[in-house]
């Protein structure tokens, strides 16, 4: 599977692995997301939503670590995020998944995040050079002041440490429990309105084709694994595609159109 120039650049040596490394993960992530729905039989998509925010952290670490180059690294401050980041030393880049749209009515270019937009997904995406208001507002000034110095000082501290990752590729995908996955790529996104939550994507790949989209059910779409010795490795054991959906199938709605997640994602801290 050949890899772009724009890949190569942002990950060097670990571009063709991580090409078919992050179309897996997401993959697995929504398996389980949709797992978590079926067996919470809920009319509403709140248990896929829920699973799903935490699955795609999880797998993109536990797959993409074992690639040469990738670390898997964790803010300082724990405040910051619940999750580790995929992390590639050689071009000092970080991977930020982002599930853009829970239906094919949205578009990517015309999806947003919901706002606000946290301090931790502002400096992500921008990158931008200080985050945090120095005015004290009158709730601070009721707190104790060794306290609040504390807190400023910890949040300071872990966008410093995002900032030295030098800059951020979005994995971007939509899907839900009934459609399946369909559609994933990745690309340079910039935050453009903070109040609106408006994006662009200045560059965008696919990693999903056409053919491999889900068509609805619990079954997943596996990302092509070149057989063991094509990229200098010996073969795992989870390389084969999986098929098998085990009978399962997502409970429909009672009616209408099914009610998804809140739209906000869940919170980063």
């Amino acid at each position: 599977m050949g890899v772009s120039r724009w890949a190569e650049e942002r990950f060097g040596s670990a571009a063709a692995e991580l090409a078919l490394t992050v179309p897996l993960a997401i993959q697995r992530a929504h398996q389980r997301a949709t797992d978590a729905h079926v067996a919470g039989g809920l009319e509403t998509n709140d248990a896929y939503g829920a699973a799903l925010y935490a699955a795609q952290h999880e797998e993109l670490a536990s797959l993409a670590g074992l690639i040469d180059g990738v670390a898997i690294r964790k803010p300082v401050a724990m405040k910051a995020s619940r999750f580790k980041f995929v992390v590639l030393d050689e071009t000092a880049v970080v991977l930020y998944p982002w599930r853009y749209a829970k239906d094919r009515s949205r578009k990517r270019e015309k999806a947003k995040f919901a706002p606000p937009v946290s301090d931790l997904r502002k400096t992500l995406l921008a990158l931008a050079a200080r985050t945090i208001e120095p005015q004290l507002t009158l709730d601070d000034a009721e707190r104790d002041y060794e306290e609040l110095e504390a807190e400023r000082a910890e949040e300071l501290a872990v966008l410093e440490q995002l900032r030295r990752f030098g800059q951020v590729v979005t994995i971007g995908y939509a899907s839900n429990p009934s459609a399946g996955l369909f559609d994933l790529g990745w690309g340079d996104l910039e935050l453009v309105d903070e109040e609106s939550g408006e994006v662009f994507w200045q560059h965008w790949e696919p990693l999903l084709g056409d053919d491999q989209a889900e068509s609805g059910g619990t079954r997943v779409p596996r990302a092509p694994i070149p057989p063991a010795g094509d990229s200098g490795r010996e073969g795992r054991f989870d390389d084969a595609p999986l098929s098998e959906d085990f009978g399962l199938a997502p409970r429909p709605p009672l009616s209408g159109t099914p009610i998804s997640e809140p739209e906000r994602d869940a919170p980063e801290t």
